[in-house]
Parts: structure tokens; C-alpha cells; sequence
């Protein structure tokens, strides 16, 4: 029988030992006890509609949350703007900064790896809905490190592994998304990744992209085999498959970070590309993207805009998974069409698109 998390701090200081953690048991002890004492804002009655978008065929949640129109944003400049970060702004970006010295009630590991947390978002989406936070103050627009792509994976296998008692009880899936840039939606600018559960039954279409493809990573344009889409899509997207097992430590770092900076340089040759379309659009060199991860396959979205039509977007929607604050945010939604709302918050899919007009080689790092 499981019993209640301990009150003594709990440190996790490498990947080993974060893949024998029972993680998910944990976390869900904590949210229950979180939920019960009000430490955390969450309706577990929100009504959830399933949903088809006509124009795409994607199918997606839409459901009313709450705790979004009390969730604070905090970040140094608004999007859609040419306001510059300066030192001020980001001063007080870390003096409201609520990940520094998360309260204890939320917290499920105090130090990961020595330079992360491990706690409950305050203001879920869903039950179980968990950050993992950096200890020190790092901005949310930096590149994830090796370690960290280690660390979403590791928890990935690990959660998706071992979270039901009941073996008649279908398996809760977590996935992982990074909001990174100007653009891509986040409301907190301290590094931070997010994981949430997928609802019951419902079929991702990432996993239908990537069903009879076996790991690889492009090296470059002349390589017979580029990242995945959903062709029906109206937005820019990457997905690449990943193995279902590493050789050893070293593999496992290299082929994670290979695969992400890889996703990278699509995403900056989009950025790149999109100025020679459209004359309006200027890259100054700082990207934005939406990051997303099971322990399948990574997924990259290049981001143009945070909001259209005043509905603000992060990487949720482009896992199919919408939640607003109201029925009048709600009635704009689908007033405005969820291929509409994703082609216009990213990059739309240009008619007879020739891959081979773009080099990537030019902006790697």
C-alpha cells in the first residue's frame, strides 16, 4: 500500500536514479493532497468536448479551465511587440518570480541533478500536471541542454511505464513541451518544461505519423529521409521518431542532442525563409518554437505569433489539447476555426514546397 510522500527534502542526483524513482507515485500523492488542502487551483469538474476540425481532420479536446484567468504572467515584454529586454524588465521578471522558491506543498523532488526541481504547476490544465523548473534563475528563450533532454525523456519512460495499480486500468501517457521565444506562448520567463497527461482515449496524431518508422536523423537535405508531418496540416511542423533503447550513457546524450539541434535548424530556416515571403516579416535572429516530447518521439513548431484573434496559444494546441478560461474565449475559438488559429500562430505550409531550396548548414551551431 502506498503511503504519503515523505516531508523530508528529497534529492535525485542523476539520471540513474531518477529512472528507479517511483515518480508517478509520488506526484500523484501529492497532487491529491495538494488538491485537498487548496494549495493549487484546479476544477476537477471541467466539461471536456471531443472535437473534429473540418478543415484538417484534427481531432482535439476543448475545455474550460478556470485557473487560467487567475494563472500570472510573468515575462520581461509582451509578445507581438518590439519592446527590448532590457536589464530593468528582466529585474523584475526575477523579483515576482514564483519558481526561485516554489512553496513545499507543491514541490515533489527539491534538487534533480543538483540544478533542477521537480514541482506541481499551481495552476493545472489537468490533474497531475508537474514542471520541471531550474533552481537558479535562466531564462526561458535558452536552448535545452543535454542534461535536460535527458531528464524530460527519463521521466517520460519512467511515468509512462509504472502509473496505474491496476493492471484492468488503461495506462495514463505523459508528454513534455518547452515554450521557448518571444512567440511561443509562455507565461513564465524562468526556464521551465511542463508535463501533462493525455486524456483517456484520446489518439495523438503524432503517433500515426510516426507508426512504421524506425529511428533516424537527417543529415542533411540530400538524405532520402527528412523529419515527419501530418500532411493535412496547415502549419510548419518536425517530428522525428526516437529508438526505443540507447546502447549506453554516451549514446544516449548524442543522439537526444543531435535530434534536438537538428529540429532547431529547421525551425531557423523557417524563420529565414518566411522573410523572403513575406516582406513584413523580419528574423532577427531569435527564434520561437514550441518543443514537444513523449518517450516516442520528439515534435518542433515554429512560432510567428503567440496570439491571433486575441486567443493566446502555447504548445498545447498543436498536441490537439485547448483549454481557455471562458465560454466568450471559447466562442472565439470556434468562431475563429483551430486551423486557422494554428496556421496563423505558426508558420503556414506554402503551396508546392521545395524542401531543397533551403540550406541548413548555414545557421547551425
Amino acid at each position: 500500500m502506498s503511503s504519503l510522500p515523505s516531508s523530508s527534502p528529497v534529492e535525485i542526483d542523476s539520471i540513474e536514479s531518477l529512472e528507479k524513482f517511483p515518480i508517478y507515485e509520488d506526484l500523484k500523492l501529492k497532487f491529491e493532497k495538494a488538491e485537498k488542502n487548496n494549495d493549487l487551483v484546479y476544477n476537477s469538474k471541467s466539461e471536456c468536448e471531443y472535437l473534429t476540425d473540418e478543415i484538417s481532420g484534427m481531432k482535439y479536446e476543448l475545455k474550460i479551465v478556470d485557473a487560467l484567468s487567475l494563472r500570472p504572467i510573468n515575462r520581461p515584454t509582451e509578445p507581438g511587440t518590439k519592446e527590448i529586454e532590457t536589464k530593468e524588465k528582466i529585474d523584475k521578471v526575477k523579483s515576482k518570480n514564483p519558481f526561485i522558491k516554489p512553496e513545499p506543498e507543491l514541490t515533489i523532488v527539491d534538487s534533480l541533478c543538483n540544478d533542477y526541481r521537480v514541482i506541481l504547476n499551481k495552476y493545472p490544465n489537468t490533474e497531475e500536471h508537474f514542471l520541471v523548473v531550474t533552481k537558479e534563475f535562466i531564462q526561458q528563450d535558452t536552448l535545452l541542454k543535454p542534461i535536460e533532454l535527458q531528464i524530460i525523456y527519463t521521466i517520460l519512460k519512467n511515468i509512462n511505464s509504472s502509473n496505474t495499480d491496476n493492471d484492468d486500468e488503461e495506462k495514463v501517457k505523459f508528454f513534455a513541451f518547452f515554450n521557448s521565444g518571444p512567440e511561443s506562448g509562455y507565461s513564465q520567463f524562468h526556464k521551465h518544461i511542463q508535463f501533462m497527461k493525455l486524456p483517456g482515449n484520446f489518439n495523438i496524431y503524432q503517433d500515426d505519423v510516426i507508426n512504421g518508422h524506425e529511428h533516424y536523423i537527417p543529415n542533411d537535405l540530400n538524405d532520402s529521409k527528412q523529419p515527419l508531418s501530418e500532411k493535412n496540416f496547415k502549419f510548419r511542423h518536425f517530428i522525428l521518431p526516437l529508438p526505443t533503447d540507447f546502447k549506453n550513457n554516451n549514446e544516449f546524450e548524442e543522439i537526444l542532442s543531435t535530434m534536438y539541434i537538428t529540429l532547431i535548424r529547421r525551425v531557423m530556416n523557417v524563420f529565414k525563409e518566411y522573410e523572403e515571403i513575406d516582406k513584413d516579416f523580419k528574423f532577427t535572429g531569435k527564434i520561437s518554437y514550441n518543443f514537444l516530447m513523449t518517450n516516442k518521439w520528439m515534435m518542433i513548431v515554429p512560432r510567428r505569433n503567440a496570439k491571433f484573434n486575441g486567443i493566446w496559444q502555447n504548445s498545447l494546441g498543436y498536441m490537439g489539447l485547448f483549454s481557455v478560461k471562458n465560454d466568450k474565449v471559447k466562442n472565439n475559438l470556434m468562431d475563429t476555426g483551430i486551423s486557422n488559429l494554428l496556421e496563423n500562430c505558426g508558420f503556414p505550409l506554402q503551396e508546392n514546397e521545395e524542401e531543397s531550396k533551403i540550406v541548413y548548414n548555414e545557421y547551425s551551431y
